[in-house]
């Protein structure tokens, strides 16, 4: 634990102020506001703001949130995450399955070597990217506000014997990094709402260093209109979905100016043959987009930053 953290606390900042943060204490410190942030049992740091951030548009939601980001953290609890595949249907494993090889073939056309790159999933959940993608970078932020899901990742990373991915108990409405990571994903998450998705892609978009790419994704409108309109049972909750248009508005109106689409199909593999002809034709499941970081002016050059990380 203490030898990793020396590794990655360059990565990170004061969710608070974004001022950096001191690791040669038991804790992680802030070094404009003093605030210390604790090591939670043997593996998780929680580096949560003073206060949730959520946004208040959505009540219900910001209620759970709140619970959520109070729940006190408990060293063995055994709890389950949500969306494990000990509990899972073979059937909904081979789709998260074909979403997880979608996800790396978009992170694997990086101009870059990953094993030079580091990888942060905001929201992370039960670690199917996470663990799924840790052998290919150098190091792997695993962040997520749910106690359960942190301790079943954990849990399960240490089973799998892998030594290069850190634990974050994180708010990814004011996450604990500044315009310092390679790679970040958040997947399955954009689907509360247009005020929740706008501050989250802002926080991402904030959190990427100059060369720094995000991968995102929206639940598609298209695919299952029927139920959308209410012609058949609603399956959805009050989760939301978006045409392109709309996922595209979202994009441009939380200030990101490039981006890359690319449809999922969770159903089939579209890259097979007998697939390509369906995939030109049906709605994809998911719309996917890979965002580009954009320069400000504060940022140092690329070259600056670069050698600055890998001299460590």
């Amino acid at each position: 634990m203490r030898s990793s953290l020396d590794q990655i606390v360059r990565y990170l900042c004061c969710p608070d102020d974004k001022s950096p943060l001191d690791s040669r204490t038991d804790t992680l410190t802030c070094s404009q506001c003093g605030r210390s942030y604790p090591l939670l049992g043997d593996g998780i740091a929680s580096l949560l703001p003073r206060e949730p951030a959520v946004p208040a548009a959505n009540q219900e939601y910001a209620l759970a949130y709140k619970q959520q980001f109070h729940r006190a953290f408990e060293t063995g609890d055994e709890s389950m995450a949500w969306g494990i595949r000990e509990t899972s249907p073979p059937a909904w494993i081979r789709k998260r399955e074909r979403q997880r090889r979608a996800v790396f073939s978009v992170l694997n056309e990086s101009a870059q070597p990953l094993h030079e790159l580091v990888l942060c999933d905001v929201s992370a959940g039960p670690g199917d990217y996470t663990l799924g993608y840790a052998r290919h970078f150098k190091w792997v932020l695993h962040c997520d506000l749910s106690v359960d899901s942190l301790q079943y990742a954990l849990r399960r990373c240490r089973q799998m014997g892998i030594g290069n991915v850190f634990f974050l108990r994180v708010d990814y409405f004011a996450l604990p990094f500044c315009r310092s990571l390679d790679r970040i994903l958040c997947l399955d998450s954009l689907a509360r709402g247009k005020d929740h998705e706008q501050a989250v892609l802002r926080q991402i978009q904030g959190a990427l260093d100059p060369d720094g790419r995000a991968i995102v994704d929206f639940h598609h409108w298209w695919h299952n209109p029927l139920r959308r309109l209410g012609l058949l049972p609603q399956n959805f909750g009050q989760n939301r979905s978006y045409t392109r248009r709309q996922s595209e508005t979202l994009l441009r109106e939380s200030g990101i100016k490039k981006w890359k689409l690319i449809r999922f199909y969770q159903e089939f593999e579209p890259t097979e043959p007998r697939h390509k002809r369906l995939a030109l034709v049906l709605p994809a499941t998911r719309l996917m987009y890979e965002i580009e970081s954009y320069p400000s002016a504060g940022d140092k050059s690329e070259n600056e930053i670069r050698s600055g990380r890998l001299a460590g």
